[in-house]
């Protein structure tokens, strides 16, 4: 069995190197629940879009009675979609700590999602009637 000798600054490198990441998941702290949520309004700003199945609409947010507290639209043209879900994920866990440590409570009324397809080269919420 042959032993490889490595150097203490190689070996370190590597560990603080090799765990490096640009990934959007790893940029800068996320906080606050306003951190998150200047974030994801900043990363679905930009609605543009070619055709409909570009645009998308994300959930996010705990009401305290259960299910989400909101809904956005944005375009997957423009916008990563893993990057948005992450968001609205941490959004969701800021908001569930908080319900759970402020016994919060809401109304427990359905909310649908909107619909949303592109009209102008621009994702919309389609208004229902």
């Amino acid at each position: 069995m042959k032993l490889i000798k490595i150097s203490p600054i190689v070996a370190l490198s590597t560990l603080l190197f090799g765990c490096q990441s640009n990934d959007f998941k790893r940029e800068g702290e996320i906080s606050t629940i306003t951190d998150a949520e200047t974030k994801l309004q900043k990363t679905i700003e930009d609605k543009s879009c070619d055709a409909s199945y570009q645009c998308r609409v994300i959930s996010y947010g705990e009401r305290a009675c259960g299910g989400p507290s909101r809904f956005d639209i944005y375009s997957i043209k423009t916008s990563k979609q893993e990057d948005i879900e992450f968001l609205a994920t941490e959004i969701t866990s800021f908001e569930q700590a908080y319900n759970q440590k402020n016994e919060a409570f809401s109304t427990c009324e359905h909310n649908p999602a909107p619909q949303t397809l592109c009209l102008n080269k621009k994702c919309e919420v389609i208004k229902r009637e």
